[in-house]
């Protein structure tokens, strides 16, 4: 098993746990927004709170490729510690808010300054060989799921206890702990052997052969797909004749319990597979996966729906972060955070999109339009596939 894990040192230990510290309130508080904006919205205004919910997001998708500028230039570490003092400062501001602008500044800080997954993967970039890259950002991919996961359910016990904006307060402690921890770790980037030898490189090649750009497409599309499911899944699962809340949450969450337990097994298998190969075969079985739920008329098979959605999922993952690992470039800063806008743009266009696909057509759509998405990216990796692999799988700025 711990084959899976590339030289699991200290360092890298630090920065998935600062990494899972600080999105624990990222992933965790929103799904309490419409009790905690109780105080600040009539009941005509609740329509609103979708906007508060991807207001962060949309302010990390401007801010991340500018952070990302400014890693390379100023250090990695540094700005790891800068976006965790953000997330401090944002969750401070809401958490003492007396009205909904100021709470509205505290997400704007928190997605603007934040970035905490695109720093953490540069950092560990300027810090691991370029052989280790793609197991350390499955870890990295590892950390946010199993905040996902966990963020809810603890956070759901503590906001009975202590009102929600002070509990964000609290929250603000574990940002500053991993920016103190961050401090300690060393600043200095090591430097790796960048020029590979002919017949590496075309090995490498062969294995992956969209450039940049495209690599952006995909993960665009990739990210699409599996977001625009997630907003209506509980009216979904109710549709289905499933009512137990405990129960539709267990559904919603088989995806990341599928990552987590690949990710941890051994990874000696991964190396039979190229990784476009990954991502054709990952990619096949999310859309094989939404067309079921699409069509299911009850929750018998969803189960096996979802276990499959997560097998998509995950080996789609373990694909692209093979790719980004072999792109040669200095500025790892800036790539990780175009990559990690291209995410969130893509979460937030996703969720407009569902909301307007379950007023203009029915529960299911969502699915259906998330199959489709998968088969453009599909069809992505087929036609650079059959094309000839270019001379060097550059990212230029």
């Amino acid at each position: 098993m711990t084959k899976s894990i590339p030289k699991f040192n200290s360092l890298i230990v630090t920065v998935l746990f600062c990494h899972f510290i600080s999105s624990f309130t990222i992933l965790g508080m929103p799904l309490f927004f419409p009790k905690i904006m109780a105080d600040f919205l009539s009941s005509e205004q609740q329509m609103y709170i979708g906007w508060f919910y991807v207001l962060p997001t949309i302010c990390a998708a401007i801010s991340s490729p500018l952070w990302g500028r400014f890693a390379d230039k100023y250090g990695k570490r540094l700005s790891l510690m800068r976006a965790q003092m953000g997330l401090m400062v944002g969750f401070i501001i809401a958490g003492l808010a007396p009205n909904l602008w100021v709470f509205s500044l505290g997400l704007i800080i928190q997605g603007a300054c934040g970035g905490t997954f695109a720093a953490s993967n540069a950092y560990l970039a300027s810090q691991v060989s370029p052989s280790e890259l793609a197991k350390t950002l499955n870890l990295t991919q590892f950390s946010a799921r199993l905040s996902l996961l966990v963020a809810p359910i603890l956070l759901g016990v503590l906001i009975n206890i202590e009102k929600p904006l002070t509990l964000y307060c609290y929250l603000a402690f574990l940002p500053f702990c991993a920016a103190i921890a961050i401090s300690r770790l060393p600043a200095k980037e090591k430097q790796y052997e960048k020029t590979l030898k002919k017949a590496e490189q075309k090995g490498q090649q062969q294995g992956f052969q969209l450039s940049f750009n495209q690599l952006l497409l995909a993960k665009f599309l990739f990210s699409f797909s599996v977001v625009v499911s997630f907003p209506y899944f509980y009216p979904y699962m109710q549709s289905l004749g499933t009512t137990n809340d405990t129960l539709i949450g267990w559904y919603f969450s088989l995806p990341h319990l599928v990552y987590l337990v690949v990710i941890a097994i051994n990874s000696n298998w991964q190396k039979h597979y190229s990784a476009t190969h990954l991502c054709i075969i990952g990619l096949s079985a999310l859309l094989i996966a939404a067309l079921c739920q699409y069509q299911a008329t009850s929750a018998s098979f969803v189960f096996i729906w979802r276990l499959l959605m997560g097998l998509g999922i995950c080996l789609t993952f373990i694909g692209l972060h093979q790719g980004i690992a072999i792109l040669k470039t200095e500025k790892t800063g800036l790539m990780f955070g175009r990559l990690d806008s291209v995410s969130k743009w893509a979460g937030v266009i996703a969720g407009l999109c569902s909301g307007l696909a379950i007023q203009n057509f029915n529960i299911q759509s969502p699915f259906l339009i998330s199959s489709l998405t998968c088969a453009f990216a599909l069809l992505l990796f087929v036609i650079v596939q059959v094309k000839q692999p270019s001379e060097a799988n550059e990212y230029v700025s």
